[in-house]
């Protein structure tokens, strides 16, 4: 935690200042300082122990800030004004939109970029494929946000690593007779190929939709109307591939590869070989966030059991964003990194004080108020960055969490017993028949809860500081019923208080 704080803090900062001659001033200052402070710790020894922990956390911050320099000076390009001819790869299937189909593209050019590519509906467009070939002619611009809307779409697609947007008519534009493929590339294929299996096997409708979101992770099935109902209900973080998931496909390898098969001494082979299946798995399925960090988290969980170590949560999680971030700090503003740590974190922390409240006395009971438990903790995780990004919160996501996650469980389990028993039709055909019937039911039941009034309020949360007051007293409050000092409470009341008076003289501003 010490260390992917100022890590964090440093990616913040370098997106805030943006590429400017203040940023390489600063850089040089807290390194020169990084320098200074690790060489007089290294001379004077014990008696300056504590400034190696200021170094080292100076040296994370720093870290923070040029990683992300590097990544925006790849993203932000000066594209050239006239219209020129580009040859790039296709990075994944094509993305239909209302009146054109999106195309995902890296360059060949002197200039290594992903752009975004517009071109008109047609039937060439259907059947590319991702490693295909792309030439076209046009102009790259920037990308631009429009005029009047709060969203900045601009910094959006930067912080995704889009450099630039372009829309060109169906003449300008044709694939080569060649193909570009890498590892993803084949694994795009290979999941498509998967889907189309499902399709053959008789899935078709919101059954194949909700099935391909938590088996391969694809979720370009889900029609606007399933994806606005389960948005609604606040069940959209089931059809992520996360630690759910996780989970229940370890259980189902550690349940074929019981520990009475293995020594003691041997037992790291039985870790090894799950971890192997399971990373095979999130690399095949392209390796999203939120798989990522639980798989990371398992993995050291696995690595303490094997060398009989204690595992702390909060480092498991702290290491899990460190490796993540590394690797790609921009990940750190994608929304579904913020949700996946910010929920783990708070189930980690609030989750057992809500659990101590009331202890049930039938099994029932003890596993309904344990989701309950949970989803509270990870509603109070999540809520302030739902508010600030879709302006939205529902109200009933109690009684769909105890709905929907006991449903989906079974539906994860049944989709790894098809793709296990594909070979059989009868048993293919009674599985098929129970995960239709399964998906038919949740939908069902979220479309009873979505009409529901007041199923989702619309709140806002309008600039970034607000989500951080939001954590704040939310910190302290829970610190306040946990220790009871009369202090956490002021200042949890102090942090409401200025958040309001911050709003009130910047909507003050706004009407003068």
């Amino acid at each position: 935690m010490r260390l992917v704080i100022p890590l964090i803090a440093g990616i913040i900062l370098s997106d805030t200042i943006g590429n400017t001659r203040i940023k390489v001033s600063l850089l040089c200052a807290l390194a020169l300082a990084a320098v200074i402070t690790t060489f007089t710790t290294f001379i004077f020894g014990g008696r300056l122990s504590r400034m190696f922990g200021f170094s080292l956390s100076l040296s994370f911050f720093i870290a923070g800030m040029f990683m992300y320099t590097i990544f925006q000076k790849r993203v932000h390009v000066d594209w050239p004004d006239e219209a020129r001819t580009h040859a790039a790869v296709l990075s994944d299937y094509p993305y239909e939109r209302e009146r054109s189909y999106r195309l995902e593209l890296s360059l060949f050019d002197s200039v290594s970029a992903d752009i975004y590519l517009y071109v008109p509906k047609d039937s060439a467009v259907k059947a590319l494929v991702p490693g295909n070939v792309i030439l076209f002619n046009g102009r790259i611009e920037s990308p631009r946000s429009e005029d009047g809307s709060d969203f900045d779409y601009a910094r959006y697609l930067y912080r995704h690593g889009i450099s630039g947007t372009l829309w060109v008519p169906s003449d300008n534009w044709r694939k080569l007779d060649m193909n570009v493929g890498g590892f993803h590339t084949r694994t795009l294929v290979f999941r498509r190929k998967l889907l189309e299996k499902y399709r053959e096997w008789g899935l078709t409708g919101n059954a194949l939709a909700v099935t391909a979101a938590v088996s391969l992770g694809s979720k370009r099935e889900i029609d606007s109307g399933l994806r606005e109902v389960w948005s609604t209900t606040g069940a959209s973080h089931v059809l992520a591939v996360s630690g759910l998931h996780v989970g229940i496909m370890c259980a189902f390898l550690y349940f074929l590869l019981p520990a009475a098969l293995f020594r003691r001494r041997t037992m790291w082979v039985r870790e090894l070989t799950v971890l192997g299946i399971m990373w095979a798995y999130a690399l095949l399925i392209g390796l999203p966030l939120s798989i990522t960090r639980s798989l990371i988290m398992f993995s050291m969980l696995a690595f303490c059991r094997v060398t009989g170590r204690d595992s702390q949560p909060v480092n498991t999680l702290s290491f899990a964003a460190l490796a993540i971030l590394t690797a790609s700090p921009e990940s750190l503003f994608d929304i579904s990194f913020q949700l996946s740590f910010c929920a783990v974190l708070a189930i980690v922390l609030f989750e057992p004080g809500i659990e101590r409240l009331f202890t049930p006395r039938s099994a029932v009971g003890r596993y309904v108020w344990g989701i309950i438990a949970v989803s509270l903790a990870a509603q109070l995780g999540t809520a302030p960055i739902v508010m600030f990004s879709f302006s939205n919160f529902s109200t009933y996501f109690l009684l769909t969490n105890i709905i929907v996650i006991p449903i989906m469980f079974v539906v994860v389990c049944l989709s790894m017993v098809l793709l296990m028993t594909c070979w059989q039709p009868a048993v293919r055909g009674c599985v098929v028949w129970l995960l239709t019937g399964l998906v038919n039911l949740v939908n069902g039941a979220l479309e009873r809860i979505a009409l529901l009034p007041h199923s989702s309020l619309t709140v806002h949360i309008d600039n970034a500081w607000q989500v951080w007051m939001a954590y704040a007293v939310i910190i302290l409050v829970s610190l306040w019923l946990k220790e009871r000092r009369t202090h956490r409470l002021v200042q949890a009341l102090f942090c409401i208080a200025l958040s309001l008076l911050a709003s009130t003289l910047q909507n003050f501003a706004v009407l003068t």
